[in-house]
């Protein structure tokens, strides 16, 4: 498996070996041939892409981009806006690092095919996040919490 990097913004260190560890337990064993790309921005940059692929005019936590060519591997490109987790995480009293990772294993369950855009498919989706989140060693807020 490739993990590329870039940390284009400055509002939270990141630690790639952490970034490449969760894309690895996201990912296991049947995707080890998988190339991606993972950058870290800041608001401004993430809206400015969300707007041009999606004609979106607002600001998002993450942003997959799907450049599979065939099935049999998996290639993409994840885009984590790191200040507006380092905004939630003051919000909401929780960690950093933990909301990070959320957003980088949301993205790549994106290019693994799951989706949000109903509660039952969030829920599922949810369920999954949290799942890897907890083997990564990270607390997850529940549903009830108000995380959907």
């Amino acid at each position: 498996m490739i993990v590329e990097i870039a940390n284009l913004q400055k509002h939270y260190k990141i630690k790639n070996s952490i970034v490449t560890r969760a894309a690895k337990e996201v990912l296991g064993k049947k995707f080890n041939g998988a190339k991606l790309s993972i950058a870290f921005v800041d608001n401004d940059e993430i809206k400015k892409l969300n707007k041009r692929y999606f004609d979106l005019d607002e600001i998002t936590d993450v942003i997959s981009f799907s450049l599979n060519e065939n099935k049999r591997t998996l290639n993409g490109e994840i885009v984590v806006s790191v200040e507006t987790a380092v905004d939630t995480a003051f919000k909401e009293n929780i960690d950093v690092e933990a909301e990070i990772i959320l957003y980088v294993v949301h993205g790549l369950l994106h290019l693994l095919g799951y989706r949000d855009g109903d509660k039952e498919d969030a829920r599922i989706m949810h369920d999954k996040e949290s799942s890897i989140l907890k083997t990564l060693g990270y607390n997850m807020p529940t549903v009830e919490d108000g995380f959907l």
